[in-house]
């Protein structure tokens, strides 16, 4: 349904972006263990609280009035008695997130928080990049019916095609024989599939209200779907036959790290889209910076892509990308030829 694909949309954005938050937070956090009480206890399963910063009972803090043990605050600074309530506003269970264990909310008593993190956090091991950056910004206010068309009809994903599309590195172009063959339909596809590999990282979600209020937006939930499903099924045909070319002897696996190929993140890697994002952060960051946010999707997307070049897969940073950084690509399939190269070309495929 159209909801569920808005729900399924935040959620997958909102836990990409917390591990990448965490990842990148993790050392500085172990560092600050080391002076802050350690902690076990439970967190969801994937949830940013387990490993080193999970939660404890609440046993050596207490749980409600605040007596026992030497309390320290998230960054591991000594907690100054005088600067302690006397008692902490309300019970574990009324707080939001819960303090000491995540808890299940309805999303009335949440709103207008995005409900699928707040269910996972918990505020003890809530840091400050989880704070400034995953937790919910909704650019409600950016996503309308006008701004989304505009933003279509500027063909963003033209971006990743024409002259933007790199030399590949591990083989050559003119090869070829069944190599040659599958790059020929490789490139049909990326071409074909260009509006979805585009939306695979510029994934914004749409309220449902605005889903349920406005027909434009409802059919384009649903077709951005349909995208992504078509040039999912397409990309295994193109799998299909690089696994006959690696049993033919053309290649091996190295060939898929080629920057000329676009992939689809995994499921568990995709971070969607959250337009403006960029900005709010950099602003919590520095209050002093007082960047403009962006007035539309358009904006957005030029800050976006400008923050993250893996956002248009490195098409225009080819210098930047990580396949590039592995030396026994270069020229790793090169002079490759057909044992026949007068054989009749294979038979086009029907390809849906």
């Amino acid at each position: 349904s159209a909801d569920g694909d808005d729900d399924e949309s935040l959620n997958d954005m909102l836990q990409a972006q917390t591990l990448m938050a965490l990842s990148r937070s993790r050392s500085e956090q172990r560092r600050r263990d080391h002076a802050a009480p350690r902690r076990t206890g439970a967190g969801g399963a994937g949830d940013p609280g387990s490993g080193d910063d999970s939660d404890g009972d609440g046993s050596s803090n207490g749980s409600g009035g605040g007596g026992g043990g030497s309390p320290a605050d998230p960054a591991g600074l000594p907690l100054v008695s005088t600067m302690l309530p006397r008692r902490q506003f309300d019970p574990d269970n009324v707080c939001i997130p819960g303090r000491q264990q995540t808890r299940q909310y309805n999303i009335a008593d949440v709103d207008p928080w995005v409900i699928q993190r707040i269910n996972t956090l918990t505020i003890m091991m809530m840091t400050l990049e989880v704070l400034s950056r995953a937790l919910p910004f909704r650019p409600d206010h950016l996503i309308t019916g006008q701004n989304v068309r505009n933003l279509m009809a500027a063909l963003p994903w033209n971006v990743l095609t024409g002259a933007n599309i790199p030399e590949p590195i591990s083989f050559e172009i003119t090869v070829d024989g069944r190599l040659g063959f599958l790059i020929e339909r490789y490139s049909a596809v990326e071409f074909q599939d260009l509006i979805a590999y585009w939306e695979s990282t510029h994934r914004f979600p749409v309220p449902s209200s605005l889903i349920r209020s406005i027909p434009y937006l409802a059919t384009f939930v649903v077709e951005r779907k349909n995208r992504r499903s078509h040039a999912g099924a397409r990309w295994k045909q193109i799998l299909n036959l690089f696994l006959i070319a690696m049993r033919e002897g053309w290649c091996d696996l190295d060939l898929l790290l080629d920057p000329y190929f676009l992939h689809f993140p995994k499921r568990t890697d995709e971070v969607a889209w959250y337009p403006g994002i960029e900005v709010r952060s950099a602003n919590i960051a520095d209050p002093q910076l007082n960047r403009r946010e962006p007035t539309d999707l358009i904006e957005a997307l030029a800050e976006c892509d400008a923050a993250d070049p893996w956002r248009t897969h490195y098409r225009l940073h080819h210098a930047s990308h990580p396949a590039r950084r592995i030396a026994r690509l270069a020229g790793k399939f090169f002079n490759m030829a057909a044992l026949n190269p007068n054989a009749p070309p294979l038979a086009p495929e029907p390809w849906s």
